[in-house]
């Protein structure tokens, strides 16, 4: 983006910026968000702040592009990657809800795929197989122990992705969900189910599990049950060449320093636009904007004046945002995190409140194209932050803008 262009929108925006905005000390997070774009690592973002049900700060910044070409815009689309488990994740607990099922039912009573399923073990340079000590159950999906994960957090166990075909972020080589999903059943498990966290493709099960109890694929289950009632009209596995104008670019470094368009040879971006794919990433699919993403986490936090649609029970909701890992916390990239993991988003544990001084309890995720989102129900605050960048380098920045945003409200609050 051009030093012009980044100068003018910053004008234009600091023009705009209404006076309870300014009055709750949220101009910080356009300062904040300027200070993003300066270093050169995006060229645009779009930051969303509610508040009790009502939003309090909504801005796009710069450009949806690394020429400076199309301005951002906050009705832009972002592919919101593993933000798309949150919402499979709820789907399927919908399901358990309508149907009376046990979190603690077996995977293979439902997909019996699974039923032959054995757990590797590296030994000589290649691997033994044994038997699992117990069945893969639903709540271990949607905590990420059921030993299914990806070559990324398992490198160890890279030849075997490979030869089941599921080295490939997103699954795209797939012709749908199902084949994807008898891969991962004909592939031995990385470790015993429930031993321990594992990130991975557990979400892409969980997408097929909703296929098979619902009948319906998985676009259009949650197209009808979470999208349609909600009024998230720009959520989507696709998108339509009417609107291919309103997605986001993404964007890398170049070896010269300057911002360019991901090599889609490299990483296949463009998936939103292929309609003839009956492929859809239950773990990282979905395209959204940032008000579409805000009405789905205020149906599961409420508003003070209750007219937030529910798409799911109180008490599931409760579980959701119940911590699932006993006295263990979850492990991403290696990392071990300060926080706790529900059933499909992370949760602020009480040391975690020190990061992003949201309140204990609160949950979140983000996505691997560099968006984020976090949900504080005690004080009904969101905050939704969308780059599109690879690689995911803006972790800390995410985590810092989260701050910002919860501290100027807490400075209004007060």
């Amino acid at each position: 983006m051009s030093f012009r262009l980044y100068l003018l929108t910053a004008v234009l925006l600091l023009m705009a910026i209404d006076r309870p905005a300014l009055a709750q000390g949220l101009g910080a997070v356009d300062s904040a968000m300027f200070a993003v774009l300066a270093t050169g690592k995006v060229p645009g973002g779009v930051a969303m702040v509610v508040k009790e049900g009502r939003t309090a700060h909504f801005r796009a910044y710069g450009s949806a592009d690394p020429e400076g070409r199309s301005p951002m815009d906050t009705r832009s689309l972002f592919r919101i990657a593993s933000m798309t488990k949150a919402i499979v994740s709820v789907a399927l607990l919908q399901l358990v809800e309508s149907k009376g099922l046990s979190l603690d039912l077996p995977v293979a009573s439902i997909l019996p795929a699974f039923r032959t399923q054995q757990v590797a073990i590296p030994e000589n340079g290649g691997f033994r197989l044994i038997d699992p000590a117990r069945p893969i159950t639903l709540r271990d999906l949607l905590t990420h122990r059921s030993g299914i994960s990806s070559a990324t957090e398992h490198p160890a166990f890279a030849p075997l992705f490979r030869k089941y075909g599921l080295e490939r972020p997103l699954g795209t080589a797939f012709r749908d969900l199902a084949a994807q999903v008898d891969a991962i059943a004909a592939m031995p498990l990385v470790h015993q189910p429930g031993a321990r966290f594992s990130y991975g493709a557990s979400t892409d099960v969980i997408g097929r599990i909703v296929e098979v109890l619902s009948g319906e694929r998985l676009d259009r289950y949650l197209r009808r049950h979470i999208f349609r009632p909600l009024g998230m009209h720009d959520t989507g596995f696709r998108v339509k060449a009417s609107n291919a104008h309103r997605l986001v670019t993404v964007c890398m470094t170049g070896r010269d320093g300057r911002l360019t368009a991901v090599d889609t040879s490299l990483f296949n971006v463009d998936f939103p636009l292929d309609r003839r794919s009956q492929y859809f990433s239950a773990a990282g699919g979905l395209v959204s904007t940032a008000d579409d993403y805000a009405r789905f986490l205020l149906a599961l936090i409420g508003d003070d004046t209750g007219s937030a649609p529910r798409i799911l029970g109180a008490a599931w909701v409760d579980s959701l945002l119940t911590h699932q890992l006993g006295d263990a916390t979850f492990i991403f990239g290696g990392i071990r995190s300060m926080n706790g993991f529900g059933l499909g988003v992370g949760l602020t544990s009480h040391s975690g409140t020190a990061l992003t001084h949201a309140s204990e309890g609160s949950f979140f995720w983000g996505g691997a194209l560099n968006t984020s989102f976090l949900a504080d129900r005690k004080r009904r605050t969101i905050t939704i932050f969308l780059f599109q960048r690879l690689p995911f380098d803006l972790a800390p920045t995410l985590t810092s803008l989260e701050r910002t945003a919860m501290d100027a409200l807490g400075a209004a609050d007060h």
